[in-house]
C-alpha cells in the first residue's frame, strides 16, 4: 500500500515549479533590462555622466542579491510545504491503519462475547440476569455497529474503490426484519434492480435504521424504492419517530453532536459519501407527518451498459 497518496503531493510540487520558474524568469528579465540600459548608456559614450553607470552597476548588483535571496525564498518555503504535506499524509496513512487494526483486533472479543450471552441466554436464567444479557447484547451491537463506521470512515479517508454490482432488494428483506426485530420494517419494491457496492449500501440502509431506532424513537419504517428519470433509482425512508429539530445543513457533519444525547453524525456522514462514491445523491428531512425522511436517489443496473460502468 502507499506510504502516501501522490494527488495530494502533486499541488504542492506544481505550485513549487510555477513560483521558481516565475522568479528565474523576474530575474532574468530585471538583469537583461539592466544589461540593455548599460549597454545603451556605453554606446552614448561622453554624454552620459560616470554617476549613472554606477548606479546602473549597483542596480545590476542589486537585482542579483534580492533576485538569488527571492528564489531562496521560494525554494526553501516550497521545499518545507512539500515536506510538511508528505509527512501529514505518512501520519494520517499511520493512525488510519493503526485504527484500522484496532477495530478488527477487538471484533473477535466482541464476537466471542456475544456468543457466551447468547448460550446463556439459551440455557435460561432468572429474569434479573436475562434482563442485564439483553442489555449487553444491544451494547454489543452498538460496539459493532460503531467499528464498522470507524471501518469505513477510514475507508473512505484512503479513498478505497468501490465495487459496484447488480443488487437484488428483495434478497434484503428477511435479513433487515431478523436484524431489526424491534422494528415494523414495511417495504414495497416498484424498482428491484440497483447498481451499487453491497457493503455500501448495506452500511446505508443500516446507519438510516440505526438513527431511526436510536435518535427518532421510532418503531415503524417505510422502505420505498422507484424509478425516476436519467436510469436512477430512489430509495425513501419515512419513519415514524420524532424527526430532527435542529439545522439540517448541519446534519451528518462529522462529530457535531446538536445536543447532549445526539450522536457523533458519523452514520448520515457516511451515508452521503458512500451515496456519492456510487453515483447518487443523499438527502434528509422531516416528513409531513413529523418523523425522519431520507431519500437516496442511485444508479439503476439498467444504466450498467449505457454508461459503461
Amino acid at each position: 500500500m502507499k506510504v502516501f497518496d501522490s494527488k495530494k503531493i502533486v499541488l504542492p510540487v506544481i505550485w513549487v515549479l510555477t513560483t521558481v520558474s516565475l522568479g528565474v524568469w523576474w530575474l532574468f528579465l530585471g538583469l537583461r533590462q539592466n544589461r540593455m540600459a548599460t549597454e545603451l548608456a556605453s554606446r552614448l559614450g561622453s554624454k552620459i555622466e560616470n554617476d549613472f553607470l554606477d548606479k546602473l552597476e549597483r542596480q545590476s548588483a542589486m537585482i542579483k542579491m534580492e533576485g538569488a535571496f527571492f528564489l531562496f525564498l521560494l525554494v526553501s518555503g516550497g521545499g518545507t510545504l512539500v515536506w510538511l504535506t508528505f509527512r501529514e499524509e505518512k501520519r494520517n496513512k499511520l493512525i488510519h491503519d493503526f485504527f484500522s487494526t484496532v477495530t478488527h483486533e477487538m471484533k473477535t472479543p466482541l464476537a466471542s462475547l456475544r456468543l457466551q450471552a447468547e448460550s446463556l441466554l439459551e440455557e435460561g436464567v432468572d429474569a434479573g440476569k436475562d434482563k442485564l444479557l439483553h442489555r449487553l447484547l444491544k451494547d454489543s451491537d452498538r460496539i459493532e455497529s460503531q467499528m464498522n463506521k470507524a471501518l469505513y470512515l477510514a475507508s473512505l479517508m484512503r479513498s478505497e474503490g468501490l465495487y459496484l454490482e447488480e443488487l437484488d432488494l428483495r434478497h434484503w428483506e428477511e435479513s433487515l426484519r431478523e436484524e431489526w426485530s424491534e422494528l415494523d420494517i414495511q417495504t414495497e419494491w416498484k424498482e428491484t434492480k440497483v447498481l451499487a457496492d453491497r457493503r455500501a449500501l448495506e452500511s446505508i440502509f443500516r446507519n438510516l435504521l440505526e438513527n431511526s431506532v436510536q435518535h427518532g424513537g421510532a418503531t415503524k419504517v417505510k422502505i420505498l424504492s422507484e424509478s425516476v428519470s436519467g436510469d436512477k433509482i430512489k430509495f425513501r425512508f419515512e419513519d415514524n419517530g420524532k424527526g430532527f429539530s435542529g439545522d439540517f445543513r448541519l446534519l451528518g457533519r462529522l462529530f457535531l453532536r446538536h445536543t447532549s444525547t445526539s450522536g457523533t453524525g458519523v452514520g448520515l456522514y457516511l451515508a452521503e459519501k458512500l451515496a456519492g462514491r456510487m453515483g447518487g445523491d443523499f438527502s434528509v428531512r422531516n416528513s409531513e407527518s413529523g418523523g425522519f425522511l431520507a431519500e437516496l436517489v442511485l444508479p439503476s443496473y439498467s444504466s450498467k451498459g449505457r454508461n459503461g460502468v
